[in-house]
């Protein structure tokens, strides 16, 4: 009675819907690149896919980076630059394998992106949220095969769709950092 769930939010200024600039099918993934974070399942299910790119963007951790045309790894920026960052991508993927709510999955899907992700990325929480549901794809850990069906599903949904990418709609009030604070607030109050 206790526990609630509260999916984190973002700043709307800061995360609005993008307009794609990728030409060529772009996976995106922001965060540590690390074996935590499933890169090297990640890596696997880029290989399987043809004519698409993987971009990283932050840090190196203990996972090597591949050395296929086709990734891109750029250090990691100032949150107010990753708005451009999530404009390079078709798909926002995160293959980890164990964490709490990763907020990069809320800033792909503020920004336009699909999100795929693993059982382990709290992104299953994000969905009662979405005024598009289909817009998250869960799928398990360590399954580079699964990971790449739905990766490749998203892109042929969603690519090539005109102006800005708004995925969230009226949703983006709801997944905002004062509605997570107002969630929290309410839960207390409920809890008191």
């Amino acid at each position: 009675g206790r526990l609630f769930r509260n999916p984190y939010g973002v700043d709307p200024a800061r995360f609005p819907p993008t307009i794609a600039t990728s030409t060529t099918p772009a996976v995106l993934m922001t965060g540590a690149w690390s074996m935590r974070k499933g890169c090297d399942v990640l890596t696997a299910a880029w290989r399987r896919m043809s004519e698409t790119r993987l971009i990283h963007v932050g840090p190196v951790r203990d996972a090597p980076l591949p050395s296929e045309p086709g990734f891109e790894h750029r250090a990691p920026v100032d949150q107010s630059r990753l708005a451009a960052e999530y404009a390079r991508g078709d798909v926002f993927a995160l293959a980890s394998r164990e964490e709490g709510l990763a907020v990069v999955q809320v800033q792909a899907l503020a920004c336009g992106l699909p999100l795929v992700c693993t059982t382990r990325t709290g992104g299953e929480d994000l969905r009662e949220l979405l005024a598009v549901p289909d817009a998250v794809t869960v799928v398990p850990p360590d399954d580079a095969d699964a990971l790449s069906h739905a990766i490749a599903a998203a892109m042929e949904s969603w690519r090539g769709r005109q102006g800005a990418r708004d995925i969230m709609g009226a949703a983006s009030a709801r997944l905002s950092w004062q509605a997570y604070g107002a969630r929290y607030d309410q839960a207390l109050r409920e809890r008191a």
